[in-house]
């Protein structure tokens, strides 16, 4: 027991003296001085610590993924085609086959009668003109409902034989005779506006050219044959007998309406009516091809 506290005794003097220079050491190291750049240490009582050797900085791979991405070029070409309006869409071109019927009253074809021939009297009393038409065209497309329509026909008219009078009957009544034959040239703008998927409206305008073939011709009568049996009445006479001055090319001008019918992906059939120099109705049929 006394061994122990005399132990302790002699211990307790180097625990106070370790305490002692552990506070001293905490105290000095809380005095240790840095340089601003990081680099230097200075310990109060202790000389100046040269300082060490930079360490050389690691060396970094450039590797593909880390190389700058450059944008690719965009070529003149396809800024050009970018830059250029869309191309036009178009229809199919087709072809087209009409038959028609056409009548010119008796007062327009009076009034061509008098400026063909304004030195003979006025005859205004004569049958109506009628005729037949069967023509064919190509259509050219120009946009998905607009066609140019070059087309060609023959027209042939219809008129009986048989006297002409004039309004007063003097003079005598003329023996008329018609047998011409008309060649149709036209241009015709054609637009079209689709009303189902199947039935489509339209209207055209054109202009061309009749060629006239053939002739016509008249025959002087005594006023009191009837005009029903004029070649065969007992008091007919020739008085003279000539040829109808006629224009070989007359102008020709067609405005009408029509509807057309889709009965297949390439075949339709059209109806259409209007002016065609004289009142026109027609039906037909179009194959786009």
């Amino acid at each position: 027991m006394q061994q122990r506290i005399r132990t302790a005794v002699w211990c307790l003097p180097l625990t106070l003296a370790h305490g002692w220079t552990a506070t001293g050491l905490a105290q000095d190291a809380s005095r240790v001085q840095v340089s601003d750049d990081g680099k230097t240490l200075q310990v109060p009582g202790e000389p100046a610590r040269k300082p060490g050797p930079k360490l050389p900085l690691p060396t970094l791979r450039r590797t593909a993924a880390d190389k700058p991405v450059t944008p690719p070029k965009t070529a003149p070409t396809a800024i050009a085609a970018r830059d250029e309006p869309a191309p036009v869409e178009r229809d199919a071109a087709a072809v087209e086959f009409s038959a028609g019927y056409s009548w010119l009253p008796a007062n327009i074809l009076r009034a061509i009668q008098t400026a063909s021939n304004p030195g003979k009297p006025l005859r205004d009393q004569h049958p109506e003109l009628q005729g037949t038409a069967v023509e064919a065209g190509y259509r050219y497309p120009l946009s998905p409902r607009s066609w140019v329509v070059v087309r060609g026909g023959v027209i042939v008219p219809n008129v009986p034989d048989q006297n002409w009078y004039a309004t007063s009957g003097s003079p005598a009544p003329l023996y008329t005779e018609i047998g011409l034959v008309g060649i149709e040239l036209m241009a015709d703008y054609l637009r079209r506006v689709p009303l189902t998927s199947w039935l489509g409206a339209y209207g055209r305008a054109g202009i061309g050219m009749l060629i006239l073939a053939g002739g016509a011709s008249q025959t002087e009568t005594l006023p009191n044959c009837p005009q029903s049996n004029a070649a065969k009445c007992a008091t007919w006479r020739h008085v003279a007998k000539s040829d109808v001055s006629l224009p070989p090319v007359l102008p020709a001008v067609r405005g009408s309406l029509g509807l057309d019918v889709a009965l297949s992906g390439q075949l339709s059939l059209q109806l259409e009516g209007g002016l065609r120099a004289t009142p026109y109705f027609g039906a037909g049929v179009i194959l786009r091809l």
